[in-house]
C-alpha cells in the first residue's frame, strides 16, 4: 500500500491561472488517453442495465467534454468547477444541451443541493488536503438519494504533484458507508 500523502490543498487560482495558459490543459478533448478514460468510465455506468439518471452532479466539471456524454444519460445534470475560464469553455461546448447547468462552485465550502442519483468525481479529488477530502465525501454522501450511484475516477499512481496521492481506498470505504448508494469499483489501465 502506498504511503498517505498529504499536502496542502490545490486552490483555485491555480486552476484559473491554467486555464488562462491553455485552453485545454489535460487535452481532455483530443488525448486518446483521456477519450479511453471517458470509454471506461461511461461503460461503468452502462454496466447498470442502461439506468437513466434523474439527477447528476459532476464534480470538476472543466471545460465539459465529460459533461457532454454524461448529460445523455440524466434528466438533470449540474457540472460545478472552481474555474471561471474552465467554465466559460464548458459553457461554449454545452450550450445546446437544455438540461446541463453549470456553477463555479469550490466543493467542500460549497456545493448545490441534493438529492443526486448520480455523483462522477473523475480525477479531482486528489486536489484536496486531508481536512477538505473528508468533509467533500461527507458532503456528497449525504446529499445522495436512495440507490444513487457514484463513480469516482483517480489517477491510481502515486504522484508527489497532487495533495492526496492515494484517494482510492477511503473513497469506496465512505461511499460504501452509505447503506442505498450503489458503488463499483473497476481497475483500468487508464
Amino acid at each position: 500500500m502506498s504511503p498517505l500523502v498529504s499536502r496542502s490543498r490545490i486552490g483555485r487560482e491555480f486552476f484559473e491561472d491554467l486555464y488562462a495558459r491553455f485552453e485545454d490543459p489535460w487535452q481532455f478533448a483530443d488525448s486518446a488517453h483521456e477519450h479511453d478514460k471517458y470509454a471506461h468510465t461511461l461503460a461503468a455506468l452502462a454496466a447498470l442495465d442502461g439506468k437513466r439518471f434523474e439527477r447528476g452532479l459532476e464534480v470538476g466539471c472543466s471545460i465539459g467534454v465529460l459533461t457532454k456524454q454524461l448529460a445523455d444519460l440524466c434528466d438533470q445534470l449540474v457540472g460545478i468547477d472552481v474555474s471561471d475560464r474552465a467554465l466559460a469553455r464548458s459553457r461554449e461546448r454545452l450550450r445546446d444541451q437544455p438540461r446541463v447547468s453549470l456553477a463555479r462552485m469550490s466543493l467542500p465550502e460549497e456545493m448545490p443541493p441534493g438529492p443526486w442519483d448520480l455523483v462522477v468525481c473523475s480525477e479531482v479529488l486528489y486536489y484536496f488536503d486531508e481536512a477538505a477530502f473528508g468533509l467533500a465525501l461527507e458532503r456528497l454522501r449525504t446529499a445522495l438519494g436512495d440507490g444513487a450511484t457514484v463513480l469516482a475516477v483517480h489517477w491510481r499512481p502515486a504522484t508527489s504533484t497532487y495533495p492526496r496521492s492515494t484517494p482510492c481506498r477511503r473513497t469506496a470505504r465512505l461511499w460504501s458507508a452509505q447503506p442505498t448508494a450503489r458503488t463499483c469499483s473497476r481497475r483500468t489501465s487508464c
